[in-house]
């Protein structure tokens, strides 16, 4: 899409005044906005159309941004920017680490906003990437959300293989239990619920079950990390 055409944003904000204020600005500069103010009409919004970008809340009437992200992460194919009062250091690094592109604290400057808006809209031009994870023997197709191993198809349930891409898109790397309950169930870790473990485990066994293919080692006082079978401890 050229400049002249302007982008397609999809703006989820429940301040209607603010939500007005974006919407003009944005459309003073040729973009074409559609406004969302519940989780349920982001949904609905980002399921009828595709967008160039998305500025979203945290916030919300009936939602958290972080979970709506969470759960729609793999279905993006455009950047998304959160914008929020939430100003702790703890809350801005949850957005990026559940794969928000920027984190900006209301209130903020237009001009930065639009700067910010081109910004990654020229990078989100650059050719696009393969649909494919590959880490050895491992394969991982984000279209069609199959993995492979070695050739042999992994069956994995939504929540497995949800948490194998997790850790293909950053292989060899320790990811703590409190990373991946983030990313999992999208809220902080109360240092209780086992949820990521019992998960681990079973994507575990069936990763095992394919012999000379990756593996997910503990890594003590760490966390966990995605391997390939015949690498060193």
């Amino acid at each position: 899409m050229s400049q002249a055409e302007g982008y397609r944003i999809l703006l989820l904000e429940d301040d209607a005044q603010l939500a007005m204020l974006i919407g003009r600005f944005l459309t003073e500069r040729r973009c074409a906005v559609t406004h969302t103010a519940s989780g349920t009409e982001f949904l609905k919004a980002l399921h009828q159309r595709e967008f160039d970008l998305i500025l979203a809340d945290v916030v919300l009437p009936d939602a958290s941004g972080f979970q709506l992200l969470e759960r729609c992460r793999h279905q993006l194919n455009c950047p998304l920017i959160f914008l929020s009062a939430l100003s702790a250091v703890k809350d801005q690094v949850n957005g990026l680490e559940l794969g928000a592109c920027d984190y900006l604290v209301k209130p903020v400057d237009p001009e930065l906003l639009w700067a910010k808006i081109e910004a990654k809209l020229r990078h989100a031009r650059r050719p696009a990437a393969a649909s494919d994870i590959c880490f050895g023997p491992l394969q991982v197709d984000l279209e069609s959300r199959e993995a492979m191993v070695g050739g042999e198809a992994l069956p994995l349930t939504a929540n497995e293989f949800n948490l194998l891409l997790i850790f293909a898109e950053q292989p060899t790397r320790p990811l703590t239990r409190e990373y991946l309950f983030r990313r999992v169930v999208g809220r902080e870790f109360d240092g209780l619920d086992r949820v990521v473990d019992m998960r681990v485990s079973r994507l575990r066994k069936k990763l095992d079950s394919i012999t000379g293919g990756v593996v997910i080692r503990s890594i003590r006082g760490r966390g966990y990390a995605l391997h390939t079978a015949s690498s060193q401890r």
